[in-house]
């Protein structure tokens, strides 16, 4: 009997470690964030983001492309229409669905008035414009290719729309680079004549919503 009581103590003892490393490291799973959720253009400050696929977008960055082509995905854009319109192709379905579902995942965020990314001043006035209803957004797949139309209302909105375009096409789809800040961007877009009517609300906007990287 006491050979079977040392025993039961050593697995109560080995019960305790155990349960003690696995909050160890769930407290560094949640101190990393951005990193396991994917910060950067589709992760950050936005609730919960684990379904994003921003990560997978960024390793299989490189296989998607202008549909009928072999170019870097690019957006056509109509400043007179104020729309912007993506045909990307990706090299399989699984490809073309996760991109489909993270535009969607993205759009119901900000639809919620959540802010992924919100240390990026380009990215919490692209929220603002969509929780506002200053732009519309449609995102349709068949087989690999996705569509995206955008349209704004305002000519402040399409510059936005159009810089974060921009973005995702040259770093994103040409890099796999997630984590650029574009706020010096933003700033320029905000500083412009077609943003008058809002500039005051937009400036009120990001001043409660901007985080630093660490603060996400």
């Amino acid at each position: 009997m006491p050979y079977k009581t040392k025993d039961i103590n050593m697995r109560q003892q080995l019960s305790i470690k155990t349960f003690g490393f696995s909050l160890l490291a769930v407290a560094l799973l949640a101190g990393c964030g951005n990193s396991i959720t994917g910060g950067g253009m589709g992760g950050g400050s936005g609730g919960d983001m684990s379904g994003s696929n921003i990560q997978y977008l960024k390793v299989n960055h490189a296989n998607y492309s202008e549909n009928g082509s072999t170019q870097t995905p690019a957006p056509v854009k109509d400043a007179n229409a104020k729309s912007i319109t993506w045909t990307i192709a990706a090299t399989t379905e699984e490809g073309a669905t996760k991109l489909q579902e993270h535009l969607t995942f993205m759009e119901t965020q900000l639809k919620n008035d959540q802010n992924p990314r919100a240390f990026d001043k380009l990215f919490l006035m692209e929220a603002y414009m969509k929780f506002n209803k200053h732009y519309t957004t449609l995102v349709e797949r068949s087989g690999t290719n996705v569509v995206v139309s955008k349209n704004a209302k305002t000519t402040c909105a399409y510059k936005v729309i159009s810089a974060h375009s921009d973005a995702v096409s040259g770093d994103f789809f040409g890099r796999g680079e997630i984590m650029n800040d574009y706020s010096s961007v933003a700033e320029g877009i905000l500083a412009s004549s077609d943003c008058n009517d809002v500039r005051t609300s937009l400036q009120t906007y990001i001043s409660q919503r901007q985080k630093s990287r660490g603060m996400m």
